[in-house]
């Protein structure tokens, strides 16, 4: 129970200071992690080989991970010191107001919380101090000989009702901070990060202060980024630790606040799935031979009722922690063999929850001077995320050599359900179904650039991503700069212009031997009826579409990126702008 007395001596400040005390050290943890991992470890990579450089690489990596895991606890305690100072302070100010209300009328205030007064009666030679307490039934003025009573009753309900309100807050607290707490060793463990969960969700709970609910949905960029920009540098601190996933779905706010809070999305949910997916039962043995009169073998009955319970379960969990393992491959590589700069992986957008969304950027595109979203097509998920993410990477490194000194991000968005086999990619559901998520992303971009201009930016599309990128256009705006088709089987529209970017910056490549653009143009082209050719179905590489034909050199379907090739040179020409040196067919 809070007494009067700490109450009124509370110094509310003090948990103010202390949270900053636990936000300098999750800061500080948080560039310990940075250090380890993208200077130290990389560097070790870059420039030795062997066994012993490969066990210490594992090692810095470890250390990495224990220096997150201390910024993301460390967070929480502040935000909950936060909380409580603020909710213990609100409670301070009405027990003071109370008490100077009180002294205004005459009234005494006793530390036992009682309030006194004597009644001034010249008719009594010696007038009685008289007194009530908090909770006790309310007298009216004028039930009662002496008028003050019911005053002094209200006082002393309100101060009752203070010491509650703080004594109900100081509970509610405690048991949230007792919950942060860490096993004395040096081994951050799947359990630990699991148990980090529940520390959000109990300190969420407790902290009144700052609800979820407050947090844009389903505004625009620019209403978001407006949101984020009004806040406080502690609220800012305290809802991304609080509410990490809803604030690294924000587009619209800096990218390096949607890649922290998204990563300890990633570090909690890769824990609690792969802790699913130990407990789930071992598969047994799923055939049982013949008997005598019947030689077939036949499925066993103990694993017909796995395979009803588990393995659906165990697929999708599989599934979901390969692609979270490729997106933390990524984090662990910012160099590869032979380069000698590689960018800082940027994690925008993470959710495993289904076929898995993932939107990583090389490089910051909030501060780029040219950026590319790369959108991927037919069995894009996170059963194969590492092939996409390759993919942008091999473009930022060609892209980077012929910036002229220009920096450059170029980024894998998989923020759609794609469609999964050539039977499910006659459809335009999945493109009409993820186009605004398109819009809203590259709107997000150009919210949250830091120049003065929003930079050139640049989308490309391989596949059926082109048709999602058609969809975009013709729902809403796509605000690029150039669209870059590889490998389109149509785009939903008939032409160019229809693409919302400057005449004359529709870009497309059709590598030789490539299937795609002509098996697709029925489904996803644009049907139109011509007097001389009769019925056509246009796509990006039909002359009468409008677009720039590239020169390609190589072949097949997923050529695009074959290194050194001048396919993937003319991309990356158009990603930094330099369209005077896109070779063109026809010249």
């Amino acid at each position: 129970m809070v007494t009067f007395a700490q109450l009124t001596q509370l110094r509310p400040a003090e948990f103010g200071e202390a949270a900053d005390g636990w936000h300098k050290l999750s800061s500080a943890a948080s560039a310990a992690k940075d250090r380890v991992s993208d200077d130290i470890a990389t560097q070790l990579q870059k420039l030795l080989i062997g066994e012993g450089v490969d066990a210490a690489v594992v090692r810095l990596r470890r250390l990495a991970q224990n220096f997150h895991y201390v910024q993301v606890e460390s967070g929480l305690v502040r935000a909950a010191l936060n909380g409580l100072g603020e909710e213990l302070g609100a409670a301070q100010k009405k027990l003071l107001d109370v008490v100077a209300e009180a002294e205004a009328e005459k009234f005494t205030i006793k530390p036992d919380g009682s309030v006194h007064w004597v009644e001034a009666d010249p008719t009594i030679p010696t007038t009685p101090q008289k007194s009530v307490q908090g909770e006790r039934p309310v007298v009216v003025i004028g039930s009662d000989a002496d008028p003050k009573r019911a005053k002094a009753q209200e006082y002393a309900d309100r101060v009752g009702a203070a010491l509650k309100e703080a004594t109900e807050v100081d509970t509610r607290y405690a048991q949230a901070l007792g919950r942060l707490h860490a096993d004395n060793d040096l081994n951050v463990s799947d359990a630990d990060w699991v148990d980090a969960q529940r520390d959000m969700g109990t300190v969420r709970t407790a902290t009144g202060s700052l609800a979820e609910g407050s947090i844009p949905k389903d505004k625009s960029p620019k209403e978001n980024a407006e949101w984020w920009k009004g806040l406080s540098g502690d609220d800012k601190a305290d809802y991304a630790a609080l509410y990490p996933a809803s604030v690294g779905a924000l587009d619209g706010i800096p990218s390096d606040v949607r890649d922290t809070a998204n990563r300890v999305v990633l570090a909690e949910k890769r824990a609690d799935y792969q802790t699913q997916l130990n407990a789930i039962p071992a598969e047994p043995w799923k055939y049982q031979p013949g008997s005598k009169g019947n030689p077939m073998a036949t499925k066993t009955t103990e694993w017909v009722k796995w395979d009803r319970e588990w393995a659906g379960k165990k697929a999708q969990l599989e599934a979901s922690l390969k692609g979270m393992g490729d997106i933390r491959k990524r984090f662990e590589r910012d160099i590869e063999p032979g380069d000698d700069r590689f960018p800082r992986a940027y994690l925008l957008g993470f959710s495993p929850e289904g076929r898995g969304r993932a939107v990583i950027a090389n490089g910051n595109p909030d501060t780029a001077d040219h950026t590319a979203v790369y959108v991927p097509g037919t069995n894009a998920g996170f059963g194969n995320l590492a092939h996409d993410i390759k993919r942008a990477t091999t473009l930022w490194t060609v892209s980077d050599a012929v910036s002229d000194g220009g920096s450059v991000s170029t980024i894998t968005w998989l923020g759609y359900d794609a469609p999964q086999g050539a039977k499910a990619a006659v459809s335009s559901d999945y493109a009409n179904n993820g186009a605004p998520s398109l819009n809203r992303f590259v709107d997000g971009l150009n919210a949250s650039h830091e120049a003065g201009s929003p930079g050139h930016l640049t989308v490309t599309g391989h596949s059926y991503g082109t048709t999602l990128i058609g969809s975009a256009a013709r729902q809403g705006d796509l605000n690029a700069d150039d669209i870059v088709t590889l490998g389109s089987p149509g785009v939903q529209v008939g032409r160019a212009t229809d693409l919302d970017v400057p005449r004359g910056h529709v870009w497309n490549e059709e590598a030789s031997g490539d299937p795609i653009p002509e098996a697709g143009r029925m489904k996803h082209g644009r049907t139109e009826y011509h007097f001389d050719t009769g019925v056509d179905y246009v796509t990006p590489s039909n002359e009468r579409f409008g677009a720039n034909p590239m020169r390609t050199d190589t072949s097949g379907h997923g050529s695009y990126w074959d290194r050194d090739s001048e396919t993937l040179l003319n991309q990356a020409r158009v990603v930094v702008g330099d369209y005077d040196n896109v070779s063109r067919r026809g010249r």
